[in-house]
């Protein structure tokens, strides 16, 4: 098992920022996430001071490429393929698209003369909406279970086990 400090842990996605490939153990995913939402607290208390979103924004921007990286390797490290963090927004188009479409042929009806017909499509661009939210939640939450999980022990598809003993050990005398 590697042993790191905390702050070690926090700074990994930072040096491994575009780094897509191998694996990252739960310590360096959390301690990441809770080193995003610890610098997220100055920036925006600056936000509040300037009366703009300045800090805050530049923040996100800055971590949206190591977040991004580390929950990547994150999957990996469970030998499931990174594109998975994509499940949740894959739900967001179609939403859109259905929302539109119900609400679109009701504001049609409506502007035909048929006051049932608007309702109608609102009701329906409601309903698509929700289950596209429910569905959306479902992934979510689906991720958040994986990023909990213990890796796959031993090497994956993926790389070796970023917690076990290194492959070619050196021998220092």
């Amino acid at each position: 098992m590697i042993e790191r400090k905390a702050t070690e842990w926090m700074l990994l996605p930072l040096k491994r920022y575009a780094e897509f490939s191998g694996r990252s153990p739960r310590a360096e995913y959390w301690w990441f996430i809770l080193f995003s939402i610890l610098i997220s607290i100055p920036a925006g208390i600056i936000d509040a001071i300037m009366g703009a979103q300045l800090a805050g924004s530049l923040l996100s921007l800055g971590l949206f490429l190591p977040s991004l990286a580390v929950s990547v390797r994150r999957l990996h490290d469970l030998d499931r393929t990174g594109w998975w963090i994509l499940a949740p927004l894959a739900v967001l188009l179609p939403t859109i698209a259905g929302a539109a479409l119900f609400g679109g042929m009701g504001a049609i009806g409506g502007l035909l003369g048929s006051k049932g017909a608007a309702g109608a499509g609102v009701g329906g661009a409601m309903l698509v909406i929700g289950l596209g939210l429910l569905v959306g939640g479902v992934l979510s939450l689906v991720l958040l279970v994986w990023y909990c999980m213990r890796g796959t022990q031993g090497p994956n598809s993926y790389g070796p086990d970023p917690l076990g003993p290194p492959e070619n050990p050196t021998l220092y005398y």
